[in-house]
């Protein structure tokens, strides 16, 4: 894209420059191709899409996305579906699009895949593809706020409408975007970050008032008309960031009424099977950490057990699978463990299996890893830490050990190190600063509060 490339040198030397993801096998194969096609003065890296995880369906979209890219490129593919076969889905699932509930930025980039692959002659297709595209760009010129996708749709509308306002609006947007280093960064995610850190800090009186004020006055402005609320302003509810609003906003007239608005939202998005996904798509699986938050919000606010409860027995059944529940928005067993363990409650026996295995998994330097087997992290260390705080007193070894790991490794700003991988796209991992604060503080946060306060009634392990 002659417009792009005074632009992209400092791009290609970040990408041949960053470490290959290798948390997860997507991820891995398809960054070790985006370096060698990168790197290549032409596109001769095969990209491989061959492996059985590709087929998964939480990870169909990823695969389906940069297999069109390379076959739009010219570059040799293994496995996946053919150019034609791919071409037929992409089109299929552009005009399902509205049935399917899909966020703006998935029919963005089902309808730039589309006329990326098309054949140069317009038909019939390419205008309706054309059209949905021109629809499904934001007031901002992207396309749902989301860079992949505002990307992959400027290539669509460079190919087939390059002297159009959305052209242009498109480019400005991106050209706004480019960091002071050169790069393009994923998406900020504010209004998760600030009711994260709500719910993190709740209860740590020695905060000042006035910045839970400020806080909480954003979050309800940033509440969408449809009574949810979304991961950063001014794209579409989903359930996850709802369900953290409605944790993190206070018991005041103001947030009675938006959590009213949210639970409702919460409540319209139950799947027939009593489960909630993350986006409305029907085509998203259920996540143990979501249904989870939406359990929490629902309880706090005033739902009636009943309307959860199938829900809740859903997420028992998952915590004593081999291997413990997972969650699907951080690579952080115990993130998963303790937001699923709360929703369930800590006397449940799941619960209590959770918080065994996590003090079976506690590192030698105090800390827990985010995955089995991995060095100890702060994020990690800080939700495992909160989780026990309803088992063991505040000078238990396993507490101790672990607050003198958190206070060793924290820096001298106030902040905590990495990793922290957040996953998004799924599987593809970001590390967020201000969420790995708040996972970190959070277990801290808990033995504070325990401290603080008279005894409670320790649940046995």
């Amino acid at each position: 894209m002659p417009e792009l490339r005074p632009h992209l040198r400092a791009t290609r030397r970040w990408v041949q420059a960053a470490p290959v993801q290798k948390h997860h096998e997507v991820p891995r194969l398809i960054e070790s191709w985006l370096q060698g096609w990168v790197g290549s003065t032409a596109p001769t890296a095969t990209l491989d899409v061959s492996h059985p995880l590709f087929s998964e369906p939480v990870f169909c979209d990823r695969r389906n996305f940069f297999l069109a890219l390379a076959l739009a490129v010219g570059a040799p593919v293994r496995g996946g579906p053919s150019r034609e076969e791919l071409q037929a889905q992409l089109l299929e699932r552009l005009r399902a699009r509205q049935t399917v509930r899909l966020k703006r930025w998935s029919g963005a980039e089902l309808a730039a895949l589309f006329l990326l692959l098309a054949d140069e002659a317009p038909s019939a297709d390419t205008v309706e593809a054309l059209k949905a595209l021109r629809e499904a760009q934001s007031t901002s010129g992207s396309f749902g706020e989301q860079m992949g996708a505002t990307l992959v749709a400027l290539a669509a509308l460079r190919r087939w409408d390059p002297t159009s306002e959305a052209f242009a609006r498109a480019l400005d947007f991106l050209l706004h975007e480019r960091t002071t280093a050169g790069v393009w960064c994923f998406s900020p995610a504010e209004v998760w970050d600030t009711a994260l850190l709500c719910r993190a800090l709740e209860g740590c009186e020695d905060l000042e008032p006035a910045m839970f004020e400020r806080a909480w006055s954003f979050l309800l402005r940033a509440q969408n008309e449809d009574g949810g609320w979304s991961y950063r302003e001014g794209v579409e509810s989903d359930t996850d960031t709802t369900s953290m609003a409605m944790l993190a906003l206070p018991r005041t007239d103001a947030g009675t009424s938006a959590s009213g608005l949210g639970r409702a939202y919460l409540e319209r998005m139950q799947t027939p099977a009593g489960l909630w996904l993350t986006w409305q798509s029907r085509d998203d699986p259920p996540a143990e950490d979501v249904v989870a938050h939406a359990i929490l919000a629902l309880r706090k606010w005033g739902t009636v057990p009943a309307f959860w409860a199938p829900a809740g027995e859903w997420l028992a059944l998952r915590a004593r699978q081999e291997g413990g529940c997972r969650a699907h928005w951080y690579n952080i067993d115990s993130y998963a463990s303790h937001e699923v363990g709360l929703a369930l409650g800590p006397s449940h026996d799941s619960t209590r299996h959770l918080a065994r295995e996590l003090v079976e998994r506690q590192n030698p330097d105090g800390g827990w890893p985010p995955t089995q087997g991995a060095a100890s992290s702060a994020a990690a260390t800080g939700m495992a830490l909160a989780l026990l705080t309803f088992y063991l007193p505040n000078e238990h070894l396993c507490v101790t050990r672990a607050i003198h790991y958190l206070a060793e490794l924290q820096e001298p700003g106030g902040s905590w190190p990495g990793p922290l991988q957040m996953y998004g796209p799924r599987p593809f991992a970001i590390d967020y600063p201000m969420q790995i604060h708040a996972l970190s503080v959070h277990g801290l946060a808990a033995v504070a509060r325990a401290s603080r306060t008279p005894p409670r009634p320790l649940t046995e392990l």
